[in-house]
């Protein structure tokens, strides 16, 4: 057992570091008793406001830790900036990273797991902006963050609604609208694209399901507002089944799979149980029109959870392949 006295001795030395940390980059702030809260918003950071109140952030952060794996490193990157540090949340999948590959985030430290990034480890890196979610650990530690950098918590809902509206958000964040609004343009241009292949091969009226695999008997149906039904919205093909609720989601078992029946039919499915599903198109699923029609598709989740739009257009990538298959 470690010697309390220790433990005490290393929280001192921690809390001394972040106070003189915290002092020496306002000091120049402090030094100008004369100039209006207004004014240094203009000058040397801009206020954000916020459920948890409001953060005056750099005007062009170079250090950036992000409190989540996908949702906010994926537009980081797409914007063009490296996060210092991030946490990870697959650890117990044997996967560091969603949505994301080893490449794309070569050089960004791990400050720990997304319920209990290491405080030491942040400060460490010396950030002077931190991005978090506004979920229960990030508000309960939104005062300790903000002593080692500016702090700003992201809304999950402003996230998981759109992807598009979460990047123009961070690029806010980061003074790189005009990037995001080039993203947001090429985006449109692939899916034109995807639209005039789906009316060359007379697949524009397709009916869609997307439907998640979870081992055994039982599926399903995600939230009417996860990424790939916004991606498949946006083409314009029909799904549905899709919840008309953005917070809906539906399990169900094998049994009353043909209510979910489509034109085509994809199948999100982890790879330890990619070889159960696929007997069962021999089986109970043989019966579905997508099966009978060879347009059952057992796909990657991790090509299909998609988080910001480097992730968008690995899955616009893949879409042709299997939209064409068998016609």
């Amino acid at each position: 057992m470690r010697n309390p006295t220790h433990r005490l001795k290393k929280l001192f030395l921690l809390v001394a570091f972040s106070f003189l940390l915290i002092t020496a980059c306002y000091s120049s702030i402090t030094q100008k008793p004369n100039i209006s809260k207004k004014q240094l918003a203009t000058s040397e950071c801009r206020v954000i406001q916020h459920q948890l109140g409001e953060t005056c952030i750099p005007l062009k952060p170079q250090r950036i830790i992000a409190l989540e794996d996908a949702w906010i490193v994926d537009p980081l990157l797409a914007l063009g900036i490296k996060p210092v540090g991030t946490v990870t949340f697959a650890k117990q999948v044997n996967v560091n990273f969603r949505g994301l590959s080893a490449d794309e985030l070569a050089g960004i430290e791990i400050v720990g797991n997304g319920g209990q990034p290491s405080l030491e480890k942040i400060l460490s890196l010396k950030p002077d902006l931190i991005l978090s979610f506004n979920d229960p650990f990030d508000s309960n530690n939104y005062k300790l963050l903000s002593q080692i950098a500016p702090t700003v918590p992201i809304e999950f809902d402003r996230v998981r609604h759109s992807f598009k509206d979460n990047l123009r958000f961070i690029a806010q964040l980061v003074g790189r609208e005009e990037k995001a609004e080039k993203i947001l343009l090429q985006y449109q241009e692939r899916i034109k694209e995807l639209q005039k292949i789906l009316v060359n091969n007379n697949l524009y009226k397709s009916k869609v399901s997307i439907l998640e695999y979870l081992g055994g008997n039982t599926f399903e149906l995600q939230r009417g507002d996860i990424i790939y039904f916004q991606i498949f919205s946006d083409i314009g093909l029909d799904m549905p089944h899709k919840p008309l609720n953005p917070d809906d989601s539906v399990l169900f078992n094998i049994e009353v799979i043909d209510k979910f029946d489509a034109d085509i039919l994809f199948f999100v499915s982890l790879n330890s149980n990619k070889e159960q599903l696929s007997s069962r198109f021999n089986g109970i699923l043989s019966s579905l029109k997508a099966v009978k029609n060879k347009r059952a598709h057992i796909v990657d989740p991790y090509l299909w959870w998609v988080y910001g739009p480097l992730g968008v257009n690995k899955l616009l990538d893949e879409l042709p392949k299997y939209l064409l298959e068998s016609v």
